[in-house]
């Protein structure tokens, strides 16, 4: 089957009349088509022959440091360094930036029809690339997969190679923009601008299946995420407590609960956001890049301040309490238990001076042990420990709930859910 492409008559073209001059003119063309055709085989053949190509296998638990290279046919030319939105190592800001920017790339393959298609002619492109030069299929997406009965008809390719089969029907009912546009492409074999780890995310989100068999890494399911509004994917509809993405995520989000904060608080995914919030305890707010800042929601930032203030508070609270005084005696008179109460102040001091709002109860009870061992009254031991572990138990239980309620502001009124 031979593909065609569009491009506009020229006012030469339409103007020129005469046999002989159309004769002149379809030669000239055809003997360009020859030299475009003999050419593309050429790349074509090279890049057959490229043992870096051949040696790409599909990894989706990996995010790959380069990409392919294609030429103006969808054809892969070489390989050049991934962008920093792809990196293994990826900074909230820098995918962010870098996948969340307007400015979506039109694809090489796309085909516009518009009111002036009669200004038009047809041009002769070559068909894509067999399934033989294809690096490998997806295991997921494959010949197999039925919906509602139905095989799939529509071909992807990543582009590292990777063949998706998928069906019409479920991209167009997912997408606001027709998939960035990519599904009004006349041609079966579509190539998508983007690694198979990442439409691979993306195509599990669209059937409702959840990826963790592939185990993706937090900063390839968060920048997949990423890329969702530019296939007109809404990420509140697939990333809730029910669905099997937020699922994904969750099980992932420890290793990196800043980024997943991040773009939690910029698609406004606030049931993941609260879930991430327990895992920032420790974070500086006041050391954050100004990049980041940036990028996570005002609201959301003023949330997590609040977390951590109200987590201070509390831990202030508790350690304002000194340890009961018992009766005097003839070794501990009142003299020498208002010395034992100083010294509770001090190692409170101490402890609260640089203390955050992810204080473990590892570090508050070394704390008083010291004291502890320079406690001679038996009466006042009793009395430090009893302090202690009454702190530690309510300091835990002030942890734990951080972890399952989000702080929420409503006409001034601080709503705790």
């Amino acid at each position: 089957m031979k593909y065609r492409t569009l491009r506009p008559i020229s006012d030469l073209e339409k103007s020129s009349s005469g046999r002989e001059g159309n004769s002149s003119r379809n030669q000239a063309h055809d003997n360009s088509s020859v030299i475009t055709s003999s050419s593309t085989t050429k790349d074509q053949m090279e890049t057959r022959s490229d043992p870096t190509m051949s040696s790409w296998m599909y990894t989706p638990s990996s995010v790959p440091n380069s990409v392919a290279n294609l030429d103006e046919f969808g054809l892969t030319k070489d390989l050049v360094p991934a962008p920093p939105g792809t990196n293994a190592n990826l900074s909230p800001t820098s995918f962010i930036a870098h996948f969340v920017s307007s400015d979506v790339e039109e694809c090489a393959s796309r085909v516009q029809l518009g009111s002036q298609a009669n200004d038009y002619m047809l041009e002769s492109y070559p068909p894509p690339p067999p399934h033989q030069h294809i690096n490998a299929v997806s295991t997921k997406f494959n010949a197999d997969l039925k919906h509602n009965g139905k095989p799939p008809d529509i071909q992807l390719v990543s582009s590292d190679l990777v063949l998706f089969l998928v069906h019409h029907h479920m991209l167009a009912n997912a997408s606001t923009n027709r998939f960035n546009t990519l599904l009004d492409s006349l041609r079966p074999c579509t190539t998508i601008p983007e690694t198979s780890d990442f439409l691979n995310i993306i195509l599990h989100a669209i059937y409702g299946h959840s990826c963790s068999q592939f185990q993706p890494n937090i900063d390839t399911l968060m920048t997949a995420v990423c890329l969702f509004p530019k296939y007109g994917l809404q990420p509140k509809r697939y990333i809730h407590p029910s669905s099997p993405l937020f699922s994904d995520i969750r099980y992932q989000m420890p290793l990196s609960p800043l980024t997943t904060y991040v773009v939690s608080s910029y698609y406004e995914l606030e049931d993941l956001a609260v879930i991430t919030s327990g895992h920032l305890l420790a974070l500086d707010i006041f050391n954050m890049s100004e990049e980041t800042v940036e990028f996570i929601n005002p609201v959301y930032l003023k949330r997590l301040f609040d977390l951590q203030q109200r987590r201070l508070d509390t831990l202030k609270r508790l350690f304002a309490v000194p340890p009961n005084l018992h009766p005097a005696t003839p070794r501990c008179d009142f003299i020498a238990q208002k010395s034992f109460t100083r010294a509770w102040s001090l190692y409170t001091t101490r402890l609260l001076w640089d203390a955050r709002a992810d204080l473990t109860v590892g570090e508050i009870e070394r704390t008083y042990r010291t004291l502890d061992d320079h406690v001679t009254c038996f009466d006042c031991k009793c009395a430090l420990r009893e302090r202690v572990k009454g702190i530690v138990i309510e300091w835990s239980e002030q942890k734990l709930s951080t972890s399952l309620v989000a702080v929420a502001y409503q006409a001034g009124t601080l709503v705790v859910r």
